[in-house]
């Protein structure tokens, strides 16, 4: 079969597996090597039979119009915090005539960040391996915004752990991608309690709508909560994250929205990320954050509370790389940072 133009194009810059190498890989889609379920597919753990290389391997429930693009979009992005796209395979399944959309990624041994703010998490994570989380976070988001593209769906599930627990994002081919920096959506995306409601109503999609889900993550990994939960006993009235702690922040009450199996940082380092996750969620989109100044305030904190002084500068170089940043956008984001933690205004002062 002839391949379209936008086929021939994906194949020239990402590989083509063929359906029945994936099949074999997931023992032909076993229950077992089932590690992951969505609206949109289901994602199986696949093992190369002429390697051993371990894959995740998406299988689409729900199949795009957009696929080849969506493909083309991820191979053409390459980003240390951003989950790595190996392949894909289009095609009809022999056995049930069934269209097949699957996409092929590298395996993240340490799974979702759902999975370690969950009550029942593997351990707790400590302090600074949370701020290396967000600030993996945000810097696969800063890279994806300096072109344009919008995720649209940032939150803890499509938030990704290697065997370091280094984050990546996941999913960012369901990015839209525009000339300016707005771009009217087809149809809304997005997870209850992480979605920004000032693009529920406009259905523009804009940088602005990741740093509001950021946000809200940020609130989920120093609290320990999702954003939005059923508390017993209310089951009219869900709990939601970022009210919830922003009537605690107004009572400077630390205590009540730190997770309790976090041990160590001072009240001012989970006030001041407090401050910043709901500067993220200011219903006034133009008053957010861009994400270039919200990864600069992330490194004064860090530099504030968690670094000692004589390793500050060769840590802050080392992770300035891991930013991928453009040149100016870096010296912005260093500039920032200097400030902030020469005048530390916009941090808590007891």
């Amino acid at each position: 079969m002839k391949k379209s133009s936008k086929g021939a194009k994906v194949v020239a810059v990402c590989r083509e597996f063929p359906l029945k190498q994936l099949e074999k890989a997931t023992g032909n889609w076993a229950e077992e090597n089932l590690i992951g379920s969505g609206a949109f597919g289901d994602v199986y753990r696949g093992v190369s039979a002429r390697d051993g290389e371990v894959w995740a391997v998406k299988r689409a429930k729900l199949l795009s119009n957009d696929f080849h693009t969506e493909v083309a979009a991820m191979a053409s992005k390459h980003h240390s915090h951003l989950v790595r796209l190996l392949g894909f395979c289009v095609c009809y399944g022999s056995s049930n005539r069934r269209m097949e959309q699957i996409l092929v990624y590298e395996f993240m041994p340490h799974g979702d960040l759902d999975r370690w703010i969950d009550k029942d998490a593997p351990r707790p994570l400590s302090m600074r391996e949370r701020m290396s989380i967000l600030m993996g976070v945000g810097a696969g988001l800063q890279y994806l915004h300096s072109f344009n593209m919008v995720h649209r769906d940032i939150k803890p599930a499509n938030i990704l752990l290697d065997a370091n627990m280094q984050a990546k994002v996941a999913d960012f081919g369901l990015v839209r991608c525009g000339e300016g920096t707005t771009v009217m959506a087809t149809r809304v995306m997005g997870s209850p309690g992480y979605m920004d409601p000032a693009y529920v109503r406009s259905q523009k999609a804009t940088p602005a709508v990741d740093v509001y889900s950021f946000g809200v993550v940020m609130l989920a990994v120093i609290t320990g909560r999702k954003a939005t939960e059923v508390e017993e006993g209310k089951e009219e009235s869900p709990f939601n994250l970022k009210l919830w702690v922003a009537e605690l922040v107004e009572l400077d009450n630390v205590a009540a929205f730190r997770d309790p199996t976090l041990d160590g940082p001072s009240d001012d380092l989970l006030l001041a990320l407090a401050h910043l996750a709901l500067s993220c969620t200011n219903m006034r989109t133009a008053a957010r954050p861009t994400m270039v100044q919200v990864l600069a305030q992330l490194q004064a904190l860090k530099d504030r509370y968690l670094v000692t002084a004589p390793n500050r500068m060769a840590l802050r170089i080392d992770e300035d790389v891991e930013t991928g940043m453009v040149d100016s956008d870096l010296e912005t984001a260093l500039a920032y940072a200097e400030g902030a933690s020469q005048s530390a205004s916009w941090l808590p002062v007891k």
